[in-house]
């Protein structure tokens, strides 16, 4: 058997929820993906500051549609209202591609609230935290 050196240092507590308020972050990466409906979605990941720490989260934000209301408040925190202007106006077609590199190093302020989790298949509820909105720096 191999022999192995952990380090879990630098590791992130994600059972205590941050506190629900208004918080200064940055866009540290972003991919691409699908949601469970088969709908595209991006996963901005973010860092955010709370109480002089860094804490990190990731929103799963569907890009088109009636619930892409997030990522329309996302592009406009950004300061990416032409773009999202774009994306809104019915008689543009094609819409314009989007790089989700463009997100990477943004900084904006997002709304943490809290959120009850009800796992799959029953079990507990949780209190976790859950990022609702996002605001211009």
């Amino acid at each position: 058997m191999p022999v192995l050196q952990p380090d879990t240092s630098a590791a992130e507590d994600f059972s205590q929820p941050i506190p629900p308020a208004t918080y200064k972050a940055s866009i540290v990466a972003c991919e691409a993906g699908k949601s469970k409906a088969g709908n595209q979605k991006i996963m901005p990941k973010f860092k955010i500051m709370v109480d002089g720490h860094e804490r990190t989260r990731t929103a799963h934000l569907v890009i088109s549609g009636e619930g892409s209301m997030g990522f329309d408040q996302l592009l406009r925190a950004t300061h990416n209202s032409d773009l999202a202007d774009q994306y809104r106006d019915a008689s543009i077609s094609p819409k314009p591609g989007f790089d989700t590199d463009t997100l990477v190093g943004a900084e904006l302020q997002v709304i943490v609230e809290e959120n009850l989790y009800k796992p799959e298949g029953g079990g507990q509820e949780q209190k976790r935290d859950q990022i609702t909105g996002y605001l211009k720096l």
